[in-house]
């Protein structure tokens, strides 16, 4: 299977020239692009919704590329930049166009962004996808401003009279904005508003889709349409259903295909984007599931080596491997019509990463069926989670993402498992954050808890206090202290020891959740790990402790602002490997931060990628499961070419030791045979 390079391109069609033309079909031929997807109308040239004359003007500056690059096997794609329009920017809405634009939560009302359910919006939608259809493009992309949020400089849309009318009627009553939002965010259990915002935001998405599916098919049979995606706790909130959507999208006889986002427009630490990659690119890829084609976005914005280096845009392109990756969408070059900088030396770096990227493809991950703790998240959280103030729309979105960071930067094999509330799990390990377990009945969490070696943190546990589940985990008393209040300043592991460091200390004074003090039943089955100390030793109470043999508790929430960044500890990684090997079989990678591990479900093939600037001199694996072979085909990239090479693997009981060295920014396969 060939890896597919598709390079998103800006022409000007005011300031284009043949010197430009030649040197985009220079640089696919020698960065051995299959596909060039022109944009549309897009950023620095945006100039508001064009009318079909000014659509026209970009089609007709395309065409003759298209027939170029046709004549040496590149297909066309488009990316039109907006569907609503990412953000108003000084332009109004082309009264010849006409449509309304939308109104956020606080009552301001866009210039330029539509209203999602305007008629008149989708009409000029769907005749507009159909104009740039009659070119015959290879994909027709949506923008990632299909959404209702991130709008900028607005919030949530959308509360337009239009909007209000649709609410009123499902309620039964006539309601204000403000009294409609305020009942959508109130604490407590959630209300008949917020059911009704989500479940019409959910619909007009769809039903948009659909529309345009059948006015491009109408014109282009064999055009696939294609969306493209933003962070998926932010699609919770505006009642996201990826599958229905996808369905909606494709239309018949086609693939459902989609852009992930890949979360660093500039370059940042490789630890920390290991981190997103879990939180934001695996978690959409999970919610996708493997029959929908994956092209994951390559952006460098604001451009040029001094934003991003080759090498770790080289890391984005090889690591999409990990969500299973069909190809990869290249935002390389601004959007203002300068055309190809070659002095950034990007084909290069193209043609030396293809040969490694298509061997990767020819045993491509399957995300949904891979070995390892899964992580559990839910599309329909929004539903049923509670908000602890009702002040902000922030408060309705879904923590489910922790486990999937923190796990994945310890070196535990992890997959992410979409749930619903008719999930049935038994005998797995699973990992539960944030208020997932709202979506089910007691009796389900029950099931779920008695069944499974489960994770769970303080507002899991918050949960099942609420809902008087408590003696699950054999509690007597709960009580939440706030982070920097004076009362707990670190964890101790007393008794144990981790990275040579008898009693190991992690902090729990900042960049951290708040504490829930948990004291329980003292005939109870409950090994506590770790305690809660103040900055004079003294000792407060339990922090990590496993339950009954199979439940271990993290019991905090998260840091508005930082998550879970204090647990981010080689001592917390330390813990967690020997709470979770004593009471189940697990794979990790000892001594290896920030590398990630995943396995495929038969233990046949294995992906190591190294999220950090260190190099490992050798691979330490504890396997949950006895290993196939003790011998393995190693692939990895050596320059522009792929190296195959057997190697033994030393297994000691459940340690694996492969002595091969993996450098800063390296992925390699392990294919495992006799």
């Amino acid at each position: 299977m060939k890896f597919i390079y598709t390079l998103r391109y800006m022409l000007d069609p005011r300031t284009n020239t043949a010197e430009k033309d030649q040197q985009l079909l220079d640089f696919v031929k020698k960065g051995q692009i299959d596909d060039v997807a022109f944009f549309i109308n897009g950023e620095e040239l945006n100039h508001s919704h064009l009318t079909k004359r000014e659509t026209q003007v970009w089609l007709n500056a395309i065409k003759p590329l298209q027939a170029k690059l046709a004549a040496i096997g590149v297909t066309t794609s488009l990316n039109p930049w907006t569907t609503i329009m990412h953000s108003d920017r000084g332009y109004h809405v082309n009264p010849q166009i006409g449509f309304n634009t939308f109104v956020d939560l606080n009552g301001q009302k866009a210039n330029d962004m539509a209203c999602p359910a305007d008629p008149t919006w989708r009409k000029y939608l769907t005749e507009i996808y159909a104009q740039y259809a009659s070119i015959h493009p290879k994909r027709l992309w949506l923008e990632d401003d299909f959404r209702h949020y991130n709008h900028t400089p607005l919030g949530l849309m959308c509360f337009c009279d239009y909007h209000m009318h649709l609410y009123e009627k499902k309620l039964g009553r006539k309601e204000t904005r403000s009294e409609f939002v305020k009942k959508m965010l109130q604490p407590g259990p959630p209300t008949l508003e917020r059911k009704i915002y989500l479940d019409q935001a959910r619909t007009e998405m769809i039903e948009t889709e659909h529309l345009l599916e059948q006015a491009v098919h109408e014109v282009s049979p064999e055009t696939d349409l294609a969306q493209m995606t933003s962070y998926p706790d932010w699609h919770a909130l505006e009642g996201r259903d990826w599958n229905n959507l996808f369905l909606a999208q494709a239309g018949k006889d086609h693939p459902q295909i989609a852009r992930p986002h890949l979360p660093a427009y500039n370059e940042i630490a490789p630890n920390q984007y290991g981190r997103f990659f879990e939180e934001y690119t695996r978690i959409t890829a999970a919610f996708l599931g493997e029959k929908t084609e994956l092209y994951p976005e390559l952006e460098n914005y604001m451009y040029s080596p001094l934003v991003k280096s080759t090498t770790f845009s080289q890391f984005q392109i090889i690591t999409a491997a990990l969500i299973g990756s069909q190809g990869i969408l290249l935002n390389l070059f601004d959007m203002m019509g300068n055309g190809i900088n070659q002095s950034w030396h990007y084909a290069e770096m193209l043609a030396e990463t293809k040969p490694f990227v298509n061997q990767l493809s020819q045993s491509r991950l399957p995300i949904e069926h891979l070995r390892g703790i899964k992580v559990l998240v839910d599309q329909d959280s929004c539903y049923n989670l509670q908000t602890k103030y009702g002040l902000d729309v922030t408060e309705l979105l879904p923590h489910e993402k922790n486990w999937a960071s923190l796990l994945g930067a310890m070196g535990f094999a992890t997959t992410i498992l979409p749930v619903s509330a008719d999930t049935k799990l038994q005998k797995q390990i699973i990992a539960i954050a944030g208020q997932l377990l709202r979506n089910f009945n007691n009796q389900q969490i029950t099931q779920l808890l008695q069944d499974n070696v489960v994770l769970l943190d303080g507002e899991s546990i918050q949960v099942l206090l609420d809902r008087g589940l408590e003696n699950l985990l054999h509690i007597q008393k709960a009580v939440w202290h706030k982070c920097r209040t004076g009362y707990q300043s670190f964890e101790q592991a007393d008794g144990k020891k981790v990275d040579g460091v008898i009693n190991p200390r992690i902090t729990m004074l900042q960049h951290t959740g708040n504490y829930l003090q948990l004291t329980y039943d003292p005939e109870s089955n409950v090994n506590i790990w770790s305690s809660a100390y103040n900055s004079v030793d003294e000792r407060l109470g339990n922090f990590m402790a496993v339950i009954d043999n199979h439940l271990l508790v993290l019991p905090v929430d998260q840091d508005p602002r930082h998550g879970w960044e204090a647990q981010f500890s080689t001592y917390k990684q330390g813990l967690l490997q020997q709470m979770l090997t004593s009471i189940t079989s697990i794979d990790y990678l000892e001594q290896m931060p920030n590398v990630k591990l995943l396995l495929q479900a038969d233990g046949k093939i294995a992906w190591l990628a190294n999220f950090s600037s260190d190099s490992y001199r050798e691979i330490n694996w504890h396997t949950g499961k006895k290993l196939l072979h003790n011998q393995a085909t190693l692939i990895r990239k050596n320059g522009s070419t792929v190296t195959r090479k057997q190697i033994n693997l030393r297994q000691t009981g459940s340690s694996v030791t492969i002595n091969e060295e993996l450098k800063p920014f390296e992925l390699i396969q392990l294919i495992f045979s006799k």
